[in-house]
């Protein structure tokens, strides 16, 4: 026996992984109970070295063609090769999934690889097989798992069963091939074969699985949280569906059907409050001429009573405000024009169009707007 794969002494006690390893490996040796004692445990280069007590080696499970000893041979092999993939370093699971499989089908299903299966799928994020492989290990092993062994794994399975999710998938055609890939994982992404009614047992996370068919592939992304159970049914029978193109932005749904742009919309606004200041200016240039008409004529010349002073200051208030609105609205009324003509419209400019110029004034005795174009 190899001194890497030899059973721990009693003062160290066994890791979990040496656990798993070590019965697995000696008990594909013995799956077929009357080779035991023959030739080819004497050809064995490690038959010399002493060996710890072995458990009683279960009956061996056949298929139909039952297990022959060049399937328990090969069996070997493939365990070898696994156990070798593991102890790399860094452990090569991914290549080691394949062989422990191989070696489970073809040692007749020896239990005792279903350890090591478990190991593998759990580190591969196939948390749905791993916790059948390890469930089937101990419930089949029994008393023959060591009892620090059986309680590391069920620990393990309280994580994984509080992290699991399913996935129901579905496609219209026959044979595809999923691809399941976990954003932030260190995973490589792994392959299913797509089969209706057995959901996918995958670890919580975003992930991008995708299902190829007939030369065709269609990808699904979503977000699987602990406990859930999402479906999606892959369809190769229409064109894959793009991502919906995004709106084109507008300033205003009414102004594109009414075929007004933008800019000459705001220029219409803006040309409509500069004529409500207009309108306003002119009403209190009015009220302001009408008080100090009234003022004056309590004035004996340039003489005028005390109390006549305060309608003098109302009226100058009033002259002050209607400077302020004829002068701000005569220059919103420009602007919104300029914003008109330039805005243009979504038809053809007309070049003979009218164009209106309008200027501000102001006087010291009032204001006006003065407005000049061609027609």
């Amino acid at each position: 026996m190899p001194s890497s794969l030899r059973p721990p002494r009693k003062s160290v006690p066994p890791s979990p992984a040496a656990r798993l390893l070590l019965p697995a490996l000696l008990a594909l040796g013995a799956t077929l109970p009357a080779h035991r004692a023959n030739a080819s445990d004497a050809a064995d280069p490690n038959a010399t070295e002493p060996r710890p007590p072995e458990p009683r080696p279960p009956e061996p499970a056949t298929t139909e063609q039952g297990t022959d000893e060049a399937a328990l041979v090969e069996a070997r092999l493939h365990f070898a090769n696994g156990v070798e993939l593991l102890q790399s370093s860094p452990p090569n699971y991914q290549d080691a999934f394949p062989q422990f499989l191989a070696a489970y089908a073809k040692s007749g299903r020896s239990w005792k690889v279903l350890g090591n299966l478990g190991l593998c799928a759990l580190k591969l994020e196939r948390d749905g097989e791993a916790l059948t492989y390890y469930r089937r290990y101990l419930d089949e092993g029994g008393d023959e798992v060591d009892p620090d062994e059986r309680a590391d794994i069920e620990r393990e399975l309280l994580l994984v069963e509080g992290n699991l999710a399913h996935l129901q998938l579905r496609a219209s055609e026959p044979n595809v091939r999923i691809t399941v890939s976990r954003q932030g994982s260190s995973a490589p992404p792994q392959v299913y074969q797509l089969t209706e009614g057995q959901p996918l047992g995958l670890r919580a996370g975003a992930h991008t699985v995708t299902a190829e068919a007939g030369g065709k592939t269609r990808t699904w992304e979503g977000v699987l949280s602990p406990g859930q159970t999402a479906e999606h049914f892959f369809d190769f029978t229409e064109a894959p569906v793009a991502g919906a193109p995004l709106a084109p932005a507008t300033t205003s749904t009414a102004a594109s059907d009414s075929g007004v742009s933008p800019l000459r919309l705001t220029g219409f606004v803006t040309a409509g409050v500069g004529v409500a200041a207009l309108l306003g200016g002119g009403v209190t240039g009015f009220l302001t001429k009408q008080r100090e008409d009234d003022a004056r004529d309590q004035c004996a010349g340039n003489v005028c009573p005390t109390a006549v002073r305060s309608d003098f200051d109302s009226a100058e208030s009033l002259a002050t405000l209607t400077n302020v609105l004829l002068i701000g609205g005569g220059v919103l009324a420009v602007t919104g024009v300029t914003l008109i003509l330039l805005g243009g419209d979504s038809k053809a400019e007309n070049p003979t169009a009218a164009r209106v110029q309008l200027t501000p004034s102001a006087l010291p005795q009032g204001g006006g707007l003065w407005a000049t174009g061609t027609f």
